[in-house]
């Protein structure tokens, strides 16, 4: 033995790679075709969502909550209903949340982003928070029964 352990008897080193040889062979021989599929499985489970429902939790990701004022509920008589929605909600996915939570058709989805604006309480200068509207269209003879 040198300083440290750093030269091994060749004795040593024949053990060593024996025991090497039959940890690999027995990892071989006991995998299984059920074995690797399960493990593919694991695998596509990681960039699923940890909890999937059919309509609330998916739409919810997208809808904050419905936009109520006298101009929106002037909208409805053209059947275009308005939501806050989230900032990084793209209309494809708002069209699908819509369509899930309320159970109605939607022709078209318009999006309005509003900009943060400076506040001054006093010498306190504030900010109001940025908001993104979705003005969505709904098919006619089609409600949805929020607004109404």
């Amino acid at each position: 033995m040198g300083l440290f352990g750093k030269k091994k008897k060749k004795e040593d080193q024949q053990k060593d790679s024996d025991k090497v040889e039959k940890k690999t062979i027995a990892k071989k021989s006991v995998k299984s075709p059920a074995d690797g599929n399960e493990k593919k499985k694991a695998k596509s489970k990681k960039n699923e969502p940890l909890f999937i429902s059919e309509t609330a939790d998916i739409a919810y990701r997208f809808i904050v909550k419905p936009w109520i004022t006298e101009k929106t509920q002037n909208l409805i008589a053209d059947n275009k209903y308005v939501f806050k929605v989230r900032q990084k909600a793209k209309k494809g996915r708002i069209k699908e949340a819509i369509e899930k939570l309320y159970g109605v058709e939607v022709e078209k989805v318009n999006v309005v982003n509003i900009p943060s604006k400076k506040k001054r309480f006093g010498r306190i200068i504030g900010k109001r928070s940025a908001l993104r509207k979705a003005v969505v269209t709904v098919k006619k003879g089609q409600k949805i029964e929020i607004f109404e």
